[in-house]
């Protein structure tokens, strides 16, 4: 079998490129809708967390200004369905919640690189070999081991640094821009392409830690399960305390809590942008509101932590629940072996005599006898084979809110069918009655003979989050009245 330069055989190769391929950056990029979907990403969510109420404002009037007819709404949750956006609830100082709404890692990516095409960006400039040469060569100073060298380089150094304090004492002023700034601009440029793919990179490490959590809400049947689970969970938060992107979020949390270092950074920042006028506008925005923006990945990184640790604590809190489970079902089992057991012990018996098994405590004077009887378990329950009428909860669509679904879905089927639990999926918060009233309708499509069945998740009155399977109907025709839905 042929191997590559790298050592990866084709088949592993492959296997790389299938898991890059289901990536969601990828998924953002082959969407057909790709253009106008990094239009507006890219004006309303580049600069990070936006209210929801706000962003669908802004996407409904960008909307307009296109002539495209989708709701502002519908787009922030089929983003957000697709991994695409963070769709989250805020608690503000004043105790008010509010949805909002950022970008997720994949889709910075994917917003990075449409960048990097559209202003064709590149390295292979006149004055980038300059810059490697000089980077390179203080890295080759770092890991010499030779002191000769090492000396050379030094004086080397102290003698430039002298000869450029005696130009200043000469001049008695400013010192003059050298005529060429090619060198300069090449190197602020990628200083720059450097600082935009960081602020990215940056949210890494949040990144790994919601993977290392994502699991732990699904469904565990057996103690095993959740002893697999548990121990992946502290591996791959292993690994993320172990990764670069740890390393630099708590470096930046450094840099960006020293105001000794950020004042001197952004005063580097405004010599360069105002020594370098035809530095790409872009890329000057990038530099000058650097640590804004980092400082917006790092706010994400700490949402994320939020989240993580509000799944580890329902997580422990279900393993405690589960292992008193695990006990109450030992018992069962060792019951029910006790009495097979007592069973087949009695029946072989060929006396039919009354045995005595224990003293009575209270009033008996001989002892307690009794013979055994058929102590089989019960059969197990079997599903009803009636079929629930929807029709009977029709009286639910007025306790939700009927037209507002109903305006929901005829939006979204005009971007193609949509099923039953992916209309579940784009509610704020489902309940019993948005399930039922969503399934009676999907009964009245052209397609209600829907053999498979899927698990939705809905809220129930008292909090908690509850599952049910419903079939895997389709939405394909719009609902044309409410009075026609609800009947």
């Amino acid at each position: 079998m042929h191997d590559d330069n790298a050592g990866l055989s084709a088949v592993d190769l492959l296997e790389l490129n299938r898991d890059l391929q289901g990536s969601r950056a990828i998924r953002l990029l082959a969407t057909n809708n790709i253009s106008l979907y990094a239009t507006l990403m890219e004006r309303h969510l580049n600069d990070g967390a936006v209210a929801e109420t706000e962003l669908v404002v802004r996407l409904e009037r960008d909307l307009e200004d296109l002539d495209d007819a989708q709701s502002g709404l519908a787009l922030i949750k089929s983003w957000a369905s697709q991994g695409w956006l963070h769709r989250i609830t805020e608690t503000r100082a004043e105790r008010s919640e509010r949805n909002v709404c950022y970008l997720t890692q994949d889709a910075r990516r994917a917003l990075d690189f449409l960048r990097g095409m559209r202003r064709q960006d590149t390295i292979a400039t006149g004055g980038s070999i300059t810059g490697i040469a000089a980077r390179l060569k203080q890295v080759a100073v770092k890991v010499d081991t030779d002191p000769a060298r090492i000396r050379k380089h030094i004086e080397t150094e102290i003698a430039a640094l002298q000869e450029e304090l005696e130009q200043i004492e000469q001049n008695d002023g400013p010192t003059r821009l050298p005529s060429d700034l090619t060198d300069c601009y090449d190197e602020a440029r990628a200083i720059a392409l450097q600082m935009e793919r960081l602020i990215t990179d940056i949210g890494q490490y949040g990144t790994m830690i919601e993977q290392a959590t994502a699991a732990l809400d699904e469904p565990i049947d057996s103690n095993v399960e959740y002893r697999d689970r548990q121990r992946q969970m502290y591996t791959d938060y292993q690994t993320a305390w172990d990764s670069q992107g740890r390393d630099s979020h708590r470096a930046f949390l450094r840099m960006i809590n020293d105001p000794d270092q950020r004042a001197q950074f952004e005063a580097d920042v405004a010599a360069v942008a105002e020594a370098l006028p035809a530095l790409d506008p872009a890329l000057r925005k990038v530099m000058a509101g650097f640590f804004e923006l980092v400082g917006h990945q790092i706010d994400e990184v700490e949402r994320i932590q939020q989240r993580c640790a509000q799944r580890v604590k329902r997580f422990t809190a279900f393993g405690t629940m589960e292992q008193s489970r695990g006990v109450a079902r030992q018992l069962n089992e060792a019951i029910a072996a006790a009495r097979a057991l007592l069973k087949s012990s009695f029946t072989d018996s060929r006396l039919d005599i009354e045995v005595p098994l224990a003293r009575h405590a209270i009033s008996s004077i001989g002892a307690l006898g009794f013979k055994i009887g058929d102590l089989s378990n019960p059969r197990p329950a079997v599903p009803g084979d009636t079929e629930v009428d929807l029709t009977s909860f029709a009286a639910l669509t007025t306790q939700v809110d009927a037209p507002a679904m109903s305006d929901m879905l005829n939006d979204a089927i005009t971007n193609g069918p949509v099923s039953l639990p992916d209309a579940v999926a784009m509610l704020d918060t489902a309940y019993l009655g948005h399930v039922i009233v969503l399934w009676s309708w999907a009964l009245k499509q052209p397609n209600p003979d829907a053999i498979e069945s899927t698990t939705v998740r809905f809220r129930s009155l008292d909090g908690r989050d509850r599952e049910m399977a419903v079939p895997r109907l389709t939405f394909t025709e719009p609902i044309t009245t409410l009075v026609g839905a609800a009947s």
